[in-house]
């Protein structure tokens, strides 16, 4: 069996250099963390002292990575007693580029358990390459919750389309090494997957299935030269955690115009879905965002028309250096008559169908409602005769650089800038920080025009539900704070942050959404009723009332009266919903 089969295209060649070199380049904007040269100690993916004391020594070498990789290769399949194998000189006369260094490794640093090697790696790499090409890593304990002991029978494959260092097709079982496939973009893992295959399949005299491809090119499974000859076109499983991140270049959108968010890790879906085999189940490890952001339904109508959803997980733990929870979604390639599926969240397994109307809107609802919530809702949704869809919406400010550009103490020129922590249902409290209104020197910023509205409305980013002041001062606000300027029929500004700060709503939102950000998405799907003069004037008037007198327990009782009145809802029920807002 030769390694003819192992391709690099000319854009890979060029990575090489760019991979190998640890950029010191500094960030022109604070949060442009793609710039980032900074190093993120990969302890999720493997907390082992044997490696971080190896880490400690190989960090303190200033050689290009491929070659640190390269030479903790070779030192693993010694460990291995595979090194003198012909396929494997053969292996690695493909890596005669590298330099092979001199160093001493401690042999008790290797073991079949742990990815050394895929740890090393990405704890030598910048922050920037990793947030650039999406290089996390999934780790052992997720690997092996996800596939839960899955082992293949004879014959059947199995493909990571997005390797990295091998995790899935390490953990997946098989009597067959040569069913395994892996694909990425990085020479480097290619490296390091293939090896860590050699190492666990030490028994058996092959080439692993590992090739520098662009699974996202439309051309990888053509007739040309740039595909392998025994690479199947479909298979029977199809697992894989793919980059994350918007396709910013649109180096793949024209071969995927389905995904009109540009996200990678949707187009990845779309191109597994269609490699999977007729009868073939796939897994996918996803960020959050793609269930419940309202652009990402393109992938989540694409997932509902075309598979059966099988079951999701939901992790509460990040990668080293993601702030982003992910969950996992599991597929089958059949499309269901019904889709039902289970939801895990640590806490047990809940039963989910969808609704026609969450087929109709591409929802993929990870919560079940009780009876009483649906009464409720649909007492909100029954009197819908608006939302605030067409309403006009900005982010707050991003500095760039909130170290110099805020100030603790005002002075000629500065004017208060307003954080979500200031936020309080109808006002704002005092500012705690000024700033020179530079439009230019912000890294974002919004109109001018939607600052200096005569009247808006200011909601926190981070929280379970609305929580929102009104402003008719032209405040600024930095990116912890919205702006929404709601135009909604028959319904004024104040009375829409009336509505928006009663307990209905906020139990509504929170039902409807299990986010711990307030999405302008989420609050687009919101339905608002038909207000009569009279009813908006009440709701009205108690805004203006809360801005002289302030808020407090009994106030929210009060507005919550004037709400329930409206929606009709009935003495057990606000019991119910105070409950729940506990």
């Amino acid at each position: 069996m030769g390694f003819e089969k192992f391709q690099i295209s000319k854009a890979t060649e060029q990575n090489w250099i760019r991979l190998g070199s640890d950029s010191q380049s500094k960030l022109t904007r604070r949060a442009n963390k793609t710039l980032s040269s900074k190093r993120i100690v990969a302890t999720n993916y493997l907390n082992n002292d044997d490696a971080l004391r190896l880490l400690d020594m190989v960090k303190s070498i200033n050689v290009p990575i491929e070659d640190i990789i390269y030479t903790l290769s070779i030192s693993y399949l010694k460990w291995a007693k595979i090194i003198d194998k012909d396929y494997v000189q053969q292996f690695l006369s493909r890596y005669s580029q590298f330099n092979l260094l001199d160093f001493t490794i401690p042999e008790d640093v290797w073991s079949l358990e742990n990815d050394v090697l895929g740890f090393i790696y990405q704890s030598l790499i910048s922050e920037g390459e990793r947030i650039s090409t999406g290089q996390y890593y999934t780790s052992k304990e997720v690997v092996s919750y996800i596939l839960d002991g899955k082992a293949l029978k004879d014959g059947e494959t199995f493909l990571d389309p997005c390797c990295g260092s091998g995790a899935f097709l390490l953990g997946v079982k098989t009597n067959n090494p040569t069913c395994l496939y892996g694909f990425d973009i990085n020479p480097i893992a290619v490296l390091i997957a293939s090896t860590n295959l050699l190492v666990k399949y030490s028994d058996f005299e092959f080439f692993p299935n590992i090739y520098c491809l662009d699974f996202l090119k439309k051309d990888l499974f053509s007739c040309g030269t740039s595909q392998p000859d025994d690479v199947p076109f479909h298979f029977d499983n199809v697992y894989t955690n793919p980059p994350w991140g918007s396709d910013k270049a649109r180096e793949y959108s024209p071969y995927f115009p389905e995904i009109k968010s540009k996200e990678r890790s949707s187009m990845v879906v779309v191109e597994s879905l269609r490699r999977l085999s007729k009868d073939g189940q796939s897994c996918f490890l996803l960020p959050t965002s793609i269930l419940k952001i309202n652009s990402h339904k393109d992938i989540r109508k694409h997932i509902i028309s075309r598979t059966g959803i099988q079951r999701i997980d939901l992790f509460d733990n990040n990668f080293n250096g993601v702030y982003t929870d992910y969950f996992c979604i599991r597929l089958s390639a059949s499309k269901s008559e019904t889709q039902t599926y289970t939801v895990y969240n640590g806490k047990g397994g809940i039963e989910i169908e969808l609704s026609d109307e969450d087929i109709r809107t591409g929802a993929i609802p990870t919560t079940s409602i009780s009876r009483t919530d649906a009464d409720i809702i649909h007492k909100i949704e029954s009197l819908q005769h608006d939302d605030l869809s067409h309403s006009r919406w900005a982010l707050g400010i991003v500095t760039g650089d909130n170290k110099h550009k805020l100030k603790d103490i005002q002075s000629e020129g500065l004017e208060p800038i307003y954080t979500g922590k200031e936020i309080r249902p109808f006002n704002l409290e005092k500012e705690r920080a000024y700033i020179m209104y530079d439009p230019e020197s912000f890294q974002q910023c919004a109109k001018d025009e939607l600052y200096r509205a005569p009247e808006k409305l200011l909601y926190r980013f981070i929280a379970k539900y609305p929580i929102v002041a009104y402003d008719d001062k032209q405040c600024l606000c930095l990116n912890s704070a919205n702006i929404l300027i709601p135009d909604l029929d028959g319904i004024s500004i104040r009375s829409a942050a009336t509505l928006l700060n009663s307990s209905l709503y906020r139990f509504y939102y929170s039902i409807k959404f299990t986010d711990i950000k307030v999405l302008k998405g989420n609050l687009q799907k919101l339905k608002f009723p038909k207000l009569t003069p009279q009813q908006d004037i009440e709701l009205s008037d108690f805004a203006c009332k809360m801005q002289l007198t302030g808020f407090d327990e009994q106030k929210q009782q009060e507005l919550d009266m004037i709400v329930y009145r409206i929606f009709g809802i009935q003495k057990s029920e606000q019991e119910y919903i105070r409950k729940e807002l506990r």
